[in-house]
């Protein structure tokens, strides 16, 4: 993977909303579960989570940072979110630590300015470690709950598209 592509995704996100939103360029969200593949967070491709029951997901995968509340309800269905916000730590040494937020992009209807936002952010910060470092490291270190709200804001905006 080049260094650099999920530092440019996330630019490109942020510079194409308002485009994105107004249903004038169409969102991909094959290439944001490309970019998510990269990391190797899953040891399967992150649509396979999105079939997944939320409680298998929880029994198997979840590091418990997002709230599962429908057993048998698909992960594609799960409303919460984790944006990842932060980072610190000392890349040199190896040592970097995540933070993270919950995003509730439907509390007054779905908003998927909100999941575009969830995805630039969460590309942002994981870009700019791997542009310095590796995708090893935040593959070492990254909340997989994290990792699948990214994919599940990606699969929302698609699903949106194609009301």
């Amino acid at each position: 993977m080049e260094r650099e592509a999920i530092k440019q995704y996330a630019d490109w996100l942020q510079t194409n909303t308002n485009e994105i939103v107004a249903q004038k360029i169409k969102f991909e969200a094959d290439k944001v579960y490309q970019l998510i593949d990269t990391l190797h967070i899953f040891e399967q491709p992150v649509t396979t989570y999105l079939t997944m029951s939320q409680e298998t997901y929880y029994r198997t995968v979840s590091d418990h940072k997002l709230t599962l509340p429908g057993e048998r309800d698909t992960m594609s269905k799960l409303q919460d979110r984790v944006l990842v916000n932060h980072v610190d730590g000392a890349l040199a040494d190896g040592e970097i630590q995540f933070e993270y937020n919950h995003e509730d992009s439907y509390s007054e209807g779905y908003s998927p300015r909100k999941d575009l936002q969830i995805i630039a952010y969460s590309f942002k910060v994981l870009g700019a470690v791997v542009a310095i470092s590796s995708t090893e490291l935040v593959r070492q270190n990254l909340s997989k709950d994290a990792a699948i709200s990214i994919a599940l804001a990606a699969d929302a905006l698609t699903q949106w598209q194609a009301a």
